[in-house]
């Protein structure tokens, strides 16, 4: 009878918790479904687009570690994970909070170790710890860290990384004109330091990711393809083409104007109907009657000046300003001299020298040009003259046309 009892007690516990936990659990559900927190994530996650759109940052990172706190581990989170990293240390400044989403990232999912290791590594550098930032680049390519690598070669380090080698020192100072065998010591050091600033700043910049920049690849492929054409014409097209001696000489013979040039005037030409208003525009005064400016601002040689003033020694005397007045076909004529050009004459061998260059690179271009257009038929190149018409006239016009027009 008495075990009876006892087991009806027990029974009876049971049942007690039962009904605690079910009401514990309906509480726990109400207050869920009563509160922020108890949103469906996804309008938790839009709530905090909408907060970042407006420039609310730092509520918006609020919405999403307490969205990413109901959101199990996956591909989900590990992307909404990247987004409070990157405003974190983007937008907030907050680089250790966003390193801990990184670090959290990585252990939730480590395929992303390779993703995330720019933004690690970023993060590692503002924080300033730059060998940590060292030793995960040197691990990226497959190299120790721990390993002593400075050789009896070295002559700056970073640690256990050789930084400058002798060779390269010596190197710089000959570029520099400086003797290889005792140089002054002052200058030594001073070149060293440039140099060791130059590396600090390129390793710097390699630990902010710039070299994996879009933008710096895209200008490093473009130097590399202007480097590649400027080789291929040096090896291909250009090196073969010379100028001959007669070549040279036909064109000093037809250009040599080029090479030297008369003394010229340049002046302008006023007409005027008596002597006595001549004089006075020539004392620089005004006329009472406005004059008739025959030439203004001509520039030309002595042999193709007026009569009057063909008879001045213009490289002696070289006269400015106002002359005449003089008397033509019943006019008054004053000359007005601007400004008086020196003639000039390039030295022979200079001129053969400048020619032989413009000739250069005249049939530098031809040979350019020829090739282009025996490459253009090899490969049948085409110019889609409709689509080009289409796209910029909103019309379609015309046929594909060969680089030959055919």
């Amino acid at each position: 009878m008495q075990g009876l009892k006892g087991l009806q007690l027990r029974v009876n516990a049971l049942l007690f918790l039962l009904l605690v936990s079910l009401v514990l659990g309906l509480s726990l559900a109400w207050e869920r479904q009563h509160s922020p927190q108890g949103e469906p994530v996804g309008d938790r996650i839009s709530y905090a687009a909408e907060l970042m759109a407006h420039g609310l940052n730092r509520e918006a990172a609020g919405v999403l570690e307490t969205a990413l706190e109901r959101l199990p581990p996956g591909p989900e989170a590990t992307r909404y994970r990247r987004v409070l990293a990157e405003l974190c240390i983007e937008k907030l400044g907050d680089v250790e909070r966003g390193l801990s989403q990184l670090v959290l990232i990585r252990n939730h999912d480590p395929q992303q170790a390779s993703a995330t290791e720019p933004l690690v590594r970023h993060c590692l550098d503002r924080l300033g710890r730059v060998y940590d930032v060292q030793r995960r680049l040197l691990l990226e390519k497959g190299e120790n860290p721990t390993t002593n690598r400075i050789g009896t070669e070295t002559v700056v380090a970073f640690g256990n990384e050789p930084g400058i080698s002798f060779s390269e020192l010596e190197k710089r100072l000959l570029q520099l004109g400086l003797p290889a065998k005792n140089p002054p010591k002052e200058t030594v050091d001073r070149v060293l330091q440039n140099m060791a600033g130059e590396l600090l700043l390129k390793r710097a910049a390699r630990r902010s990711g710039l070299d994996k920049d879009s933008a710096f690849l895209g200008q490093i492929r473009q130097f590399e393809d202007s480097y590649l054409l400027q080789r291929y014409l040096e090896e291909n097209v250009l090196k073969n083409v010379v100028v001959d001696e007669q070549a040279l000489n036909l064109y000093l013979e037809k250009n040599r104007e080029e090479f030297s040039s008369p003394i010229r005037v340049v002046y302008s030409e006023f007409a005027f109907p008596d002597e006595t208003q001549a004089r006075v525009f020539l004392n620089g005064q005004t006329p009472a009657s406005s004059p008739l400016k025959l030439t203004d601002q001509k520039n030309s040689t002595v042999a193709d000046l007026p009569r009057p003033l063909q008879g001045i020694k213009w490289e002696e005397e070289k006269p400015a300003g106002r002359l005449g007045p003089v008397e033509i076909d019943k006019q008054w004529i004053v000359y007005e001299i601007h400004e008086v050009v020196p003639g000039r004459q390039t030295a022979p061998d200079l001129a053969r020298q400048q020619a032989r260059l413009k000739l250069l690179e005249q049939k530098q271009s031809g040979a350019v040009s020829q090739v282009i257009s025996e490459l253009a038929r090899k490969e049948e190149l085409k110019i889609l003259q409709g689509e080009i018409q289409k796209r910029f006239y909103g019309e379609a016009s015309g046929t594909a046309k060969t680089k030959d027009g055919k």
